[in-house]
Order: C-alpha cells, then sequence, then structure tokens
C-alpha cells in the first residue's frame, strides 16, 4: 500500500525539496523559496513544479539487494507532475 507525498523543484531539473503529504503545504513552502530568492539573490526563478510521488515502505531485502540505490529510488515511485509555478501564479493543478 502506497501513501502519496508531494515535493517542489524550483528549477527545471533541480533537487526535489520540501517533502510533505498535503499539496497545501509544499505549495506554501515553495511560494516562500520562490519569494526569497526574488528578494535574496534579485531575479525571478523560472518555472518550478511541484510533483506527486506514490511512497512505498521497503522491505530489507529491498534495501539489501540494492545496496547502492539511492533510498528515494526505492521509496518513491509513479512520480507525476500535478501543478506548474510560474511567477506568483499556479496553473494546472491536479491531484
Amino acid at each position: 500500500m502506497a501513501i502519496t507525498v508531494y515535493a517542489y523543484q524550483v528549477n527545471e531539473g533541480g533537487a526535489l525539496k520540501g517533502f510533505a503529504s498535503l499539496i497545501e503545504e509544499v505549495a506554501e513552502t515553495l511560494r516562500q523559496v520562490r519569494s526569497e530568492i526574488r528578494l535574496e539573490d534579485g531575479y525571478e526563478p523560472g518555472t518550478s513544479a511541484i510533483f506527486a510521488f506514490d511512497l512505498f515502505k521497503p522491505d530489507l531485502e529491498q534495501l539489501f539487494a540494492n545496496g547502492d540505490a539511492e533510498l528515494a529510488d526505492l521509496i518513491l515511485k509513479d512520480k507525476r507532475l500535478v501543478r506548474h509555478v510560474a511567477g506568483d501564479e499556479e496553473m494546472g493543478l491536479t491531484r
């Protein structure tokens, strides 16, 4: 059985950050991060994205059999884009 979790990506191809179980929490964190970039770094970030994942609990055999794999690759499956964020606008909310 899987649980849906969400994470944001500030820039396309960047690291996934801000994992949470509610899309609203991730969206608010992303808004704050984008605002800090505008204020502190002086530029408008490009289009950001929020993704949903299915979070699975791996068993020990899976973990040991894939010793070199990243934990996220073992427990996060079915990555899907649920929202784009550009400027102060949000587009394409789905769940």
